[in-house]
């Protein structure tokens, strides 16, 4: 099964899940009975750095300690996942090397290997009880090597891919970088229509404004939608990883997804944050893009300080209670935790797969 195939499927689960409750109030109303009676809804995150504690940080491939454990994945209702290939800006003292990405790609089938809870990388179909995975590249900068290399970790199943993390590359500046008087480089303009040909999608979390606005007309002429796995709403929270109202109302228009991401600082400006901080992020986020174009990218095991009531995977389900006690449809809300994850996940541009085989 391709992966447009596989994430159909997995939409298919998503949709049955979102029409199990009945009846459904109308929005503004307590769902009957409490939304603790409805079954879970299920997730899919875009952004969950359990690679990086591994290949980096040393942790055990079992999945048995951290934010995303195999127990805290199940009991949090998670459909699927997204691993990224993080390169790191001091990975070397001369900066990550292409290389990187398939060792760190390797880690992450290890991972999965040793969990008895995550499916394999292009797995035919979704299991009941299992979790499907997928890829992403955080900090593609070493690709400026030679950007045709690209193609073959999209051919592995890659969907979503940064052309930088913290600092400016050859490709792009960023969020968080030193000042620079550019956005996309021409190099880096390239590598995204590469990208997008090659069927995959650039995510823009960690790209500065004027590469996002560099972006936009690239990811327009393919058709493509603007995705940012983990970032949210600077109006809310004003740190340059999070992205202005203008920024949300062009992933809006693109049929894109922002992915609230659950580190305190982004999600209130400070340390401290809890769940009815989270909730106000998400309500913004959703009134300026629009609830088609939310959704989880919680940035687990990524070094976030969390939000209390948020402290790992599992509590999941009690911020889908919360947005249902106040009044979200049960059909909102699994939009925010799968749907449309997966609709962004299993994009290709019109006309073709853009060569690309995962599955």
């Amino acid at each position: 099964m391709s992966a447009g195939g596989r994430v159909r499927a997995l939409l298919a689960v998503a949709c049955a899940a979102g029409a199990l409750s009945a009846p459904r109030p109308t929005r503004g109303d307590p769902p009957a009975g409490g939304a603790a009676r409805e079954p879970p809804v299920q997730v899919v995150d875009l952004h969950v750095d359990v690679p990086w504690q591994v290949h980096f940080k040393g942790r055990a491939l079992r999945l048995d300690e951290g934010q995303a454990r195999n127990e805290t994945l199940v009991a949090g209702g998670y459909l699927g996942i997204v691993l990224p290939i993080y390169l790191p800006d001091r990975a070397r003292p001369e900066g990550p090397q292409i290389a990187d990405a398939g060792a760190v790609l390797a880690t992450i089938e290890a991972i999965i290997a040793a969990s008895p809870v995550l499916l394999p990388l292009g797995a035919a179909r979704a299991e009941p009880g299992k979790i499907s995975t997928f890829l992403s590249i955080e900090g593609a900068g070493a690709f400026a090597e030679d950007i045709a290399q690209i193609d073959r970790f999209i051919a592995r199943g890659v969907r979503l891919i940064s052309p930088n993390h913290a600092k400016n590359t050859r490709l792009s500046s960023s969020a968080t970088g030193e000042p620079a008087a550019f956005g996309l480089t021409e190099l880096g303009k390239r590598f995204c229509e590469r990208v997008y040909a090659q069927g995959a999608l650039i995510d823009v979390s960690h790209i500065s404004d004027a590469a996002f606005a560099d972006l936009v007309p690239i990811a327009a002429s393919y058709g493509a939608p603007i995705v940012a796995t983990h970032s949210n709403a600077r109006a809310v929270a004003n740190r340059p990883r999070n992205l202005t109202d203008e920024q949300l109302r062009h992933i809006g228009r693109s049929g894109g997804v922002a992915g609230l991401n659950f580190h305190a600082p982004f999600v209130n400006g400070t340390n401290e944050a809890d769940l009815d901080d989270v909730l106000a992020q998400l309500d913004h986020m959703v009134r300026v893009a629009g609830v088609d174009h939310v959704a989880i990218g919680s940035d687990f095991d990524g070094g976030i300080v969390p939000p209390r009531g948020l402290d790992d995977a599992s509590a999941l389900p009690a911020l889908a209670a919360r947005l249902r006690r106040r009044g979200m449809s049960r059909e909102d809300v699994v939009k925010i935790f799968s749907q449309n994850a997966l609709r962004v996940l299993g994009w290709r541009p019109a006309g073709g797969s853009g060569g690309q085989q995962h599955g």
